[in-house]
Parts: C-alpha cells; sequence; structure tokens
C-alpha cells in the first residue's frame, strides 16, 4: 500500500446548493491511521467513498502512491484500502480477528499471513 493524498478534491452532488467537499487537500501516510471527525453532513463520509470509488470526485485528483485512483480497476483499489465505517459493521457472532480477517481469507490469503495483518 502507499500513501493516499487528495489533490484539490471537489464532490458537488447535483441539485446540492454546495459541495459536500470543496477543494479537499491532506495525506494520510502509509501505515498511518486517520480519524475523520465533524458533525453530520459536513463530508466524512463522501471523503470515504471516493477513496474507494463508490462515489468520483467532480473536480481534484485523489492519489494512491503516484497513481491517479481512476487509472485503477475498483475492485482491485477496495482490497488495498481499508476502512472502518461509523455505523456497526461488524458480524456479531465472530471475533474482531475473525471480522478483521474475512477479506483476507475470502482472497485465499494464507493463514499465517492473515495473522500478522491482524
Amino acid at each position: 500500500m502507499s500513501t493516499i493524498r487528495f489533490d484539490d478534491v471537489t464532490k458537488q452532488f447535483a441539485n446540492a446548493p454546495r459541495p459536500a467537499v470543496d477543494r479537499c487537500r491532506f495525506e494520510v501516510a502509509e501505515g498511518s491511521f486517520v480519524v475523520l471527525l465533524g458533525p453530520s453532513g459536513c463530508g466524512k463520509t463522501t471523503l470515504l467513498k471516493m477513496v474507494n470509488r463508490l462515489y468520483e470526485p467532480t473536480s481534484g485528483t485523489i492519489f494512491l502512491g503516484d497513481t491517479d485512483i481512476t487509472q485503477t480497476d475498483a475492485t482491485l483499489l477496495r482490497r488495498q484500502i481499508g476502512y472502518v465505517i461509523q455505523q456497526i459493521g461488524l458480524f456479531p457472532h465472530m471475533t474482531v480477528r475473525q471480522n478483521i480477517s474475512i477479506v483476507p481469507d475470502l482472497l485465499g490469503w494464507p493463514e499465517a499471513r492473515q495473522r500478522q495483518r491482524v
């Protein structure tokens, strides 16, 4: 994985009076943890949905390393990025480790690699 960089990113939804995200610029270093804090409606979820290409920016560019994410297959991109959502997204009958290991397990990662990742 690489640094994620937002370069002057804006997201304007149709019929919205103002952008959900307006000229956003920041960088997240590889391996770091970032928390997005703010009131409801300030653009936190929109930012995350743009990182994994559920939403495309209206303008600006999001980079993973030196690559514009729009030049990467969305499914492959999503396999490289992890984030924790605000709503409950865990399976209650599974441990935290099992929840975190779901995607690596589906991708066929060996158990040792999964343990190292978790």
